[in-house]
């Protein structure tokens, strides 16, 4: 959890100052605990300035940047190169000892920009090319590590933060309406823009090399499955390559830990790198766990104490009494530097803040264990397709046991896109009759949608409709294939977005969170699983919950529920901030009354407040969404007036 930072001139004659890459460090100091330096190439007719702002987590010998050549060669990296011994012996280096960064510029010397394609790992870089007079960046391949950028005529301008760039650029800090509609409608669609509209990000998988006359981007790589043949046994392949991504992520600092929610993907994790100090006799491995009070929708106390007794891990438990999503929230919008999309982020933050104060330096995570593993729901389209009805059935039947959706609305809709006439003619006259004894009950009150919470001219101005047709709704031709669903969900723009979120609120705690399960090798070989790996029994992640046999407590292994966080989050926004949603719905409706829908919105909050147990999940996200917006927005405008 390093910061980068770094200024290239686009024109002779504007040499760097190092009192510019100076003051984009302070802007991290938080990222800062081990040290920071700078470096400025003062020789070139450009020349360039980098810094480095260190946590130490891998234990090398000292911060940034890193040179080569006479300093012909900088580079400033925030990273953790995965397949280093892959690496040394293709660039025929004997020392092992060598620094991730030292590592990167020989695979530049040698690659040259083609040198993505051969890294395995988290890595957001950049490396001065005196020779060239060109600046080469490069990010990992899931967006991992945060890259952004302000570029004009004058100077290129990076760093892992936006307010460095904003510290020392003179970019105005005008707001993007296209960010504001994705953020209301959920749809974080554009892997380049952020909340600023002369400031970047530099999208994943993608590099960037800048000289004074261009600013060119490139994809190195793109999701896909792996090539290589899959063994008989998919469980013990999924095993070893997990368990070498938990090994390798647990590489450096001594200080590593892991979240332990009680799900399913947390407690792998945990218990495979529990396991793996174990054998090496190192000492337990530091757990951490939010524990609500017995008896609470949100209470997996008993999934946590399971983990706990089989693995002897060393598990921190820390109590969530009164809930208030908004607490602390000016500080965390500060952090994000923008609006974001997780609610719960308080949360985690409180996790964070446990495992810091206890001296750790890294947390594995279980998050992306749905997306890379996959739940598998594209196998049932495949068989109806392939037309095999009743094993189709016995599918439905028991993920509806799982998920609790309806077993014979799931069918019907399935007939309806796939099955002979005569079945669907069936079934119609049934359903049919179900539907006229549904239609005498008293209606549900409808909930918003994003249609509802975007004012209307927004997005009209944004083109939201179009963009959320394009990038947030799965196609049907995509639909009806798993593997083609499983890679549109791994390629979404929430994946980086959700990276960029933690890595902020971490990173404010002297954390660095690493995740497992987004393991280059691991993601293309799930990619690669068939259908039935995937979803089998009704048991999403099949292959996941197979290769933990013998490893995970089987109460979790084969757990069928997931916490539903939606009625923790309104009843804490009810017991808690009532005055604040209230004032910010009504006194300063002004504020976002040109992004968003007021009636719609008010209408929302009205039925939470007269049915809080019965709020739907639209509501709940119209009405968080609109108090996100309104008190970022108030942000922005205290720091106009005070510029």
């Amino acid at each position: 959890m390093s910061g980068i930072a770094g200024i290239m001139p686009r024109q002779q004659g504007r040499p760097t100052a190092a009192a510019d890459i100076q003051q984009m460090l302070a802007r991290m100091q938080h990222r800062a605990r081990d040290g920071s330096s700078w470096w400025v190439d003062a020789t070139a007719p450009l020349g360039a300035a980098l810094g480095h702002a260190w946590l130490n987590t891998t234990d090398e010998a000292g911060p940034g940047p890193l040179t080569m050549a006479g300093g012909k060669l900088a580079i400033t990296a925030d990273c953790r190169l995965d397949n280093r011994e892959e690496l040394l012996a293709r660039l025929g280096i004997r020392d092992a000892s060598l620094a991730d960064g030292s590592l990167l510029m020989r695979a530049y010397l040698r690659w040259g920009e083609a040198c993505p394609t051969y890294l395995q790992g988290d890595f957001a870089f950049a490396i001065w090319d005196s020779e060239r007079q060109a600046l080469f960046c490069a990010r990992d391949h899931f967006g991992v590590k945060p890259f952004y950028y302000h570029a004009d005529d004058q100077r290129f301008i990076f760093a892992s933060e936006i307010g460095p760039i904003f510290a020392v650029s003179g970019a105005g800090a005008r707001l993007s309406e296209h960010q504001i509609s994705g953020f209301l409608a959920g749809l974080p669609d554009d892997p380049q823009s952020t909340p600023y509209t002369d400031i970047f990000r530099l999208p994943a998988r993608h590099s960037l090399t800048v000289s004074d006359s261009q600013v060119m981007l490139r994809r190195y790589w793109q999701i896909e499955p792996s090539p290589r043949p899959m063994r008989s046994d998919a469980a013990e392949e999924f095993r070893h390559l997990f368990s070498q991504s938990v090994r390798n992520r647990m590489r450096g600092t001594p200080a590593v830990g892991a979240m332990l929610s009680g799900g399913l993907d947390s407690s792998a994790i945990a218990c495979v790198a529990g396991l793996q100090n174990a054998m090496a006799r190192k000492p337990r491995l530091p757990t951490f766990s939010l524990i609500f009070e017995s008896g609470s929708s949100m209470d997996e106390r008993p999934f946590i104490d399971a983990v706990i007794g089989q693995q002897k891990v060393d598990g921190t438990l820390i109590a969530v009494g009164n809930y208030a999503p908004f607490a602390e929230f000016e500080r965390i919008l500060e952090e994000q530097e923008g609006t974001f999309l997780a609610p719960g982020l308080s949360l985690t933050r409180g996790i964070y803040r446990e495992a810091g104060a206890k001296g750790m330096k890294v947390l594995l995570d279980g998050h992306g264990g749905d997306e890379v593993v996959s739940q598998g729901h594209g196998h049932l389209h495949e068989l109806a397709n392939a037309g095999k009805w009743m094993e189709l059935w016995r599918e439905i039947r028991s993920a509806s046991n799982t998920y609790g959706d309806s077993m014979l609305g799931l069918y019907y809709q399935f007939l309806t896109l796939y099955g002979p006439a005569w079945r669907i003619a069936k079934l119609r006259h049934t359903a049919r009759r179900i539907l006229d004894r549904v239609r005498s009950r008293p209606a549900a009150p409808r909930g918003a949608s994003w249609r509802h919470l975007v004012n209307p001219d927004l997005a009209r101005r944004t083109d939201l409709i179009e963009r959320f047709h394009r990038a947030g709704h799965m196609p049907s031709a995509v639909t009806a294939s798993e593997a083609l669903s499983h890679r549109w969900i791994l390629s979404n723009g929430v994946v980086p977005h959700a990276f960029e979120v933690l890595d902020k609120a971490a990173a404010n705690f002297g954390m660095e969170p690493r995740y497992p399960f987004w393991d280059k090798p691991l993601v293309e070989f799930c990619l690669a699983l068939p259908g039935e790996e995937k979803l089998h029994n009704g048991f999403g992640r099949h292959v996941l919950r197979r290769a933990m046999e013998g490893i995970l407590p089987p109460s979790v292994q084969w757990r069928r529920d997931k916490i539903d966080f939606k009625s923790n989050l309104v009843h804490g926004m009810l017991g808690n901030h009532r005055d604040l949603v209230d004032k910010v719905l009504v006194s300063d409706a002004d504020r976002i009354a040109p992004y968003v829908n007021l009636p719609e919105v008010s209408a929302a909050y009205a039925r939470i407040l007269g049915q809080p147990d019965e709020a739907t999940l639209p509501d709940v996200q119209c009405v968080w969404r609109s108090i996100a917006l309104s008190l970022w927005l108030r942000q922005v405008q205290l720091r106009g007036s005070q510029a």
